[in-house]
């Protein structure tokens, strides 16, 4: 509805054009009257050819006269009109006056040439007689000797009413320029009542992004202090290394558990000599020892590393559900993008004409501003929610391949971690040499000392079994059920928690490779591994201990 005023607004500056050319061509009709009426240039020129021709006859300036004469009517004046009147006269006299000066000159311009011709054409003495006549000039003010002083008189010559007529011209120029200038257009807009506590869909979604602004500095703010806190961690760092300096100058056991080359070199020594040796390791020690040049971690190393991993893995659980989070909000903002558009179309036309006829000025200014309101007009307006749509992103592959690239890289890390601790040791016996032989001094020598005593604690542990009748108890149901139907329940040997363990270090029987060595005495159903059965002397303890048992009280029946 407001469209075609716009338009009607708009087409006025096209009009402006024709409205300055109308007024210009009103200037370009008064300026030759009005430079007839006031012009001044024409009467400066007119009063200096007349004061100069006055000058060469010696004769009073006429100009003088002209303006003294007019100068009274202008002063006995009643009104603006008589004023222009008298100026008019004045130029008109002024140049009848110039009219009549040129012509006498003109005379006398003739009257010289035909003197000069004369003088030139006959002697000196018929000059004198012949050429005189040709300086009576005075015959060139006959006219204006003849005619006397009112041959120029304006009065009765000019229109008494001119001056009227252009005073008239003058107002009504003058009023038409005003109008135009002062002309105003008003125009108002009625405005629908605003409805109060009305919410629509943007003021919703404003509200959502002023929240999500809130929390997002609320987060960036806290991000900001754990990113700070953290960047001290490199203390922790400082810290720790001065930790283990100080344990490894004053704790002679502390991370001394490394089969270093100098403990290689003690033992080889000592088996040049016949003494007992302690290489190669048992199975119970090489769970306690490291091998610097081992790439496979030991058990206390894989404990940690098991630890870290774990960690890791529920890290990686959390952000893997936030990605399902995020594409089951995907999925479901699309499902409504799909699925959600709707759209409305209206059809019909508008027609209205408006005509002004007239052929002036005003008509065709009018003209200008209604003819935007001729509308014919065929309207089809489609509207549609497609802008309100939701237009969810999905997480690109590339930041989930990153996400978890990054957690790989952090668990390679961790599983490095045991190779970069052992350069502890190697650092602190690069700078304390002595410090080192001495730590490797006393491993060998309490290596060696718990090797002598393996035996006696073997022996004393299977005793202690035997009395507290755990030997007995100590039975995996589902190694009950594969020995007492071992042809149901033979698949069961599959599984390590269905096969026999080792007495003494527990390890259990393998699938294939070498078997453990079984007790042969009847009724005992116990198992030694090979390195096992060869420290107890390959001797079963268990049966041994039981028969003391039973000699010396009658308690259990073998």
């Amino acid at each position: 509805m407001f469209k075609p005023f716009q338009q009607a607004m708009l087409a006025m500056k096209t009009d402006a054009n024709e409205l300055k050319d109308t007024l210009s061509s009103v200037r370009d009709l008064m300026s030759p009257i009005v430079e007839e009426i006031e012009g001044e240039e024409e009467m400066t020129r007119l009063k200096e050819e007349n004061d100069y021709l006055d000058e060469l006859q010696d004769d009073t300036k006429r100009s003088d006269e002209i303006e003294e004469k007019h100068e009274k009517e202008i002063a006995k004046a009643k009104s603006e009109a008589d004023v222009y009147e008298a100026k008019y006269k004045r130029k008109v006299e002024a140049r009848c006056e110039e009219q009549l000066s040129r012509g006498a000159e003109r005379c006398r311009d003739m009257f010289g040439d035909a003197y000069d011709k004369c003088y030139d054409t006959v002697t000196v003495f018929a000059a004198w007689l012949l050429c005189w006549p040709m300086k009576l000039t005075f015959v060139c003010n006959l006219v204006q000797a003849l005619g006397g002083s009112n041959i120029c008189n304006p009065e009765g010559k000019v229109d008494s009413g001119i001056g009227e007529g252009y005073a008239a011209l003058k107002r009504a120029r003058d009023t038409f320029s005003k109008s135009l200038k002062d002309a105003k257009l008003q125009y108002r807009v009625k405005k629908m009542p605003v409805i109060l506590d009305l919410h629509d869909a943007t003021d919703a979604a404003q509200a959502i992004m002023q929240e999500f602004n809130t929390r997002k500095k609320i987060f960036e703010s806290v991000m900001i202090i754990i990113k700070r806190c953290l960047s001290f961690v490199f203390l922790r760092i400082i810290l720790s290394a001065q930790k283990y300096h100080d344990k490894y100058l004053t704790e002679i056991e502390h991370d001394n558990v490394y089969v270093t080359s100098y403990f290689r070199k003690i033992d080889a020594r000592r088996k040049a000599r016949g003494s007992l040796t302690l290489l190669p390791l048992k199975k119970i020690e090489r769970l306690k020892f490291v091998d610097p040049y081992s790439l496979k971690p030991n058990k206390i190393e894989r404990v940690h590393l098991t630890g870290q991993t774990v960690r890791l893995i529920l890290e990686m659980i959390s952000v893997t559900t936030f990605i399902l989070l995020d594409r089951l909000f995907f999925e479901a903002l699309d499902l409504v993008r799909r699925h959600a558009r709707m759209e409305y179309t209206q059809a019909g036309h508008h027609d209205m004409t408006l005509e002004v006829r007239g052929t002036g000025v005003v008509a065709s200014l009018i003209r200008g501003v209604i003819r935007e309101f001729n509308v014919k007009r065929r309207v089809k307006t489609v509207v549609s929610n497609e802008a309100c749509l939701p237009r969810p992103n999905r997480v690109p592959n590339y930041v989930i391949f990153k996400i978890y690239s990054t957690y790989v890289g952090v668990w390679a890390l961790l599983y490095t971690t045991a190779y970069t601790e052992r350069l502890r040791r190697v650092i602190c016996s690069f700078f304390y040499r002595k410090r080192e032989k001495r730590r490797v001094l006393y491993l060998y020598n309490e290596s060696l000392r718990r090797r002598l005593g393996y035996a006696r604690f073997v022996r004393a542990k299977i005793r202690a079994l035997v009395r507290t009748r755990r030997l007995e108890y100590d039975m995996d149901p589902w190694l009950a059920l594969r020995l007492r139907w071992p042809v149901l329940c033979g698949w069961l040997a599959f599984f390590a928690w269905a096969r026999r363990k080792c007495l003494v270090c527990g390890e259990v029987e393998p699938r294939g490779g070498p078997q453990f060595r079984r007790c042969t005495t009847p009724g005992c159903p116990f198992v030694h591994c090979p390195e096992c059965w060869d420290d107890v002397g390959q001797t079963c303890h268990a049966c041994t201990d039981i028969r003391e048992t039973d000699d010396d009280t009658d308690e259990y029946d073998v």
